[in-house]
């Protein structure tokens, strides 16, 4: 479980890098500024869902060491009504979030912890 946190650790560290530059973009760039809070809000939003998703893993495993017949799910439905509900947000506010760049945002941390599992495979190796 200390690879699984320290992985976590990781992808936690590369977000908030790819979000300061997005705040960074925000305030300097005004041309630029509803693609900028899109990624700032789907970037945020895929993150919190990431955490969610590592909190029923660990329930997940906790449940299986302990052999308890307890059923876990891995809240799907809890993930997709928090994409869900980012997209109307954006959609009532389009002069001030940009959609596109928010639907991007919201698997931008996939992408990254994807990467650095590759990553980390390959330095294993």
């Amino acid at each position: 479980m200390d690879e699984f946190t320290a992985h976590l650790k990781a992808v936690q560290k590369v977000t908030l890098f790819f979000l300061s530059f997005c705040l960074f973009a925000w305030a300097f760039l005004p041309d630029y500024r509803p693609y900028s809070l899109g990624l700032v809000v789907g970037v945020s939003v895929s993150y919190l869902n990431a955490q969610y998703l590592a909190l029923k893993l660990r329930q997940l495993t906790k449940a299986v060491v302990e052999k308890t017949n307890r059923r876990v799910n891995l809240g799907f439905i809890t993930r997709a009504a928090t994409s869900l509900l980012t997209v109307v947000i954006v959609v009532k506010n389009p002069d001030k979030i940009a959609l596109s760049t928010t639907l991007a945002g919201l698997f931008i941390v996939q992408l990254v912890t994807l990467l650095l599992g590759i990553v980390s495979n390959a330095r294993r190796k």
